[in-house]
């Protein structure tokens, strides 16, 4: 029976009903089927339900199916040699490759070849820290928000307390506490000018040259987001200063603090006064919870490091630095017995006297703290408008990404204060 024909029975059988219930006296008869009919109805209600369920998974199956099927066929067509040499032939002036279908990766500009994506997330994986360490997830789509406890460990405690005949004192109701955090995405958008007179030369490789570029600005750019990304998601911003994700390195109210005063405002100054055996004693062993202690890593700016391996206990090196120590692969050393990882990158410096904070060091469980999302299928825009007076061709990538501190407590940010 279809929906509507069961809306129409129990139309019949509400009317039914109400007739029945109307009578002044009621026979053995009326209320016997009074009976039959109340039945009929509450198994009706329960079929209804269950139709109404079916219908509405049977169209978000479908839609879903749709999706899927679109994203699939877009990922196959790009991975095509014939795809690839269209792309070749739009970066030197000609027709956009043909599009097989609307897109929402793709906004108004031209996928990037998959064997070009593949060689960018590789590059990714082989030259970043925080993207490796943290909770990564990549081909992500929507607005994404991420929900999380926020109880820490004393909150699950004192459960146990004693309650029977005997006793006053009642059980202690321990309840989570649900926080969300929304990651939007913001467009990271790398661009590389060629100028027409290399376009047109028959001896230049524009592919190689642009997409060589390319890969390394994406990563670079995403990197650095990650590490020190000021927050901003401002549609108006200019890309690469005011605009950027959440980085790990941006000062977080939040995170388990051990805090430092500066002796000025400068960076030099900062660095000199966070990188000191007291604080990094305190935040290894007072500020980091117990948890975390066989999940937890450090990760240092280069300078902050360069500052911490010139320490000495006793005229003996706190650690002694190593060539491989860069950390792309894996941690390449330890420091008080946890892994140290090092990034080129730093965040934009406040210099503002007395209220300026800077983050110089970062420990703590960065999977379970920091999380990144990338939104797939990367593409790249072609303007011949803004530099043609100058006789070049600017293309832009296009990748969006976000990154945000969650579970906050895993964390210890080593803050310290200007002067």
């Amino acid at each position: 029976m279809k929906v509507s024909e069961m809306h129409e029975r129990r139309k019949a059988l509400l009317a039914e009903r109400d007739s029945i219930l109307a009578a002044s006296e009621m026979t053995v008869e009326q209320e016997a089927r009074g009976h039959e009919v109340a039945n009929e109805l509450t198994k009706l209600d329960g079929e209804i339900r269950a139709a109404q369920l079916r219908e509405r998974f049977a169209s978000y199956t479908a839609m879903e199916k749709t999706v899927n099927e679109s994203r699939e066929r877009n990922t196959d067509w790009i991975g095509t040699t014939e795809y690839r040499d269209q792309f070749l032939g739009w970066c030197r002036g000609g027709r956009a490759p043909e599009s097989r279908e609307i897109n929402t990766g793709t906004s108004s500009g031209v996928l990037i070849p998959k064997i070009y994506q593949d060689g960018i997330l590789k590059y990714l994986d082989a030259n970043t820290v925080v993207r490796n360490l943290a909770d990564l997830r990549t081909g992500v789509k929507g607005y994404q928000v991420l929900r999380y406890n926020t109880l820490e460990t004393a909150g699950y405690t004192g459960a146990w307390a004693v309650n029977d005949q005997t006793s006053t004192t009642a059980a202690v109701s321990i309840d989570p506490g649900f926080a969300e955090v929304p990651l939007d995405p913001i467009a990271c958008l790398p661009y590389t000018q060629v100028s027409k007179q290399s376009i047109v030369q028959s001896d230049f490789d524009l592919e190689a040259e642009v997409m060589d570029n390319l890969q390394r600005q994406l990563a670079k750019n995403l990197e650095w987001g990650y590490v020190g990304g000021p927050g901003s998601s401002s549609t108006t911003a200019t890309p690469g200063t005011s605009n950027g994700p959440t980085g790990i390195f941006k000062v977080d109210a939040n995170v388990n603090i051990q805090a430092a005063t500066s002796g000025g405002t400068s960076r030099a100054a900062a660095v000199t006064a966070g990188a000191t055996l007291a604080n990094l004693r305190d935040m290894r062993y007072s500020k980091l919870p117990a948890a975390y202690w066989g999940s937890a890593a450090w990760i240092f700016p280069q300078d902050v490091y360069a500052a911490i391996a010139a320490l000495t206990v006793n005229n003996v090196p706190l650690f002694i630095p190593s060539a491989d120590a860069v950390g792309q692969a894996g941690a390449g050393f330890t420091l008080m017995g946890l892994p140290v990882y090092v990034t080129e990158y730093l965040p934009a410096h406040v210099s503002t006297a007395t209220s300026g904070k800077n983050v110089v060091a970062v420990l703590g469980n960065i999977r379970d703290s920091f999380s990144v999302r990338e939104w797939g299928l990367m593409s790249m825009m072609r303007d011949e408008i803004s530099q043609a007076t100058s006789a070049r061709v600017r293309f832009y990538g296009m990748a969006f990404a976000n990154s945000k501190v969650t579970r906050a407590k895993a964390m210890v940010q080593l803050q310290v204060t200007n002067a």
